[in-house]
């Protein structure tokens, strides 16, 4: 079955007058997946491919008027405090993850920072001790490669905030 059978079919679409932007699926760690991707089987490699998970089998679906950063910095904070605090990785990084979705999100943010939070999503997933610190950046990760430019506008919206 396909996300958009799911989301249509038998999810019943999208309220009038809004239009589709992203389903997450996997529950909290799960990548956020663009229109474009709606024919993609919900399958594990599938879902995997586009950097989501089928976790726990649940979708949230999202209109046009979702801020993908701010859906990022949500799941970002779900997961800083459900990390148990064995692994500094999960403990830290999730810590420091959600911190920079905050400055992004504040229109404290830089490009710099867009640098780093990808690097601290490298080092969660590949040097957590569990699932969760190493799926925690799904919905960071996937945000930032289907939607930079929500990221980069509130970069350049800062920018022009300065003055010259």
């Amino acid at each position: 079955m396909k996300l958009r059978e799911i989301i249509y079919e038998i999810g019943g679409g999208m309220v009038e007058g809004r239009s589709f932007k992203a389903v997450q699926t996997g529950g909290p760690s799960g990548g956020c997946i663009p229109a474009d991707h709606l024919d993609t089987p919900v399958e594990y490699k599938s879902l995997q491919a586009l950097g989501s998970i089928m976790g726990s089998g649940g979708m949230i679906v999202m209109d046009n008027t979702a801020d993908m950063v701010e859906v990022a910095r949500y799941f970002m904070e779900f997961s800083k405090e459900e990390s148990c605090g064995k692994c500094i990785p999960c403990r830290a990084g999730t810590t420091q993850m959600f911190n920079l979705l905050s400055n992004i999100i504040e229109g404290k943010g830089t490009e710099q920072d867009l640098d780093l939070l990808r690097e601290l999503c490298d080092l969660a997933q590949n040097t957590s001790l569990c699932g969760l610190g190493q799926s925690a950046p799904n919905p960071v990760l996937s945000t930032l490669h289907y939607f930079p430019d929500e990221y980069t506008e509130k970069l350049v919206e800062k920018a022009a905030a300065v003055p010259v």
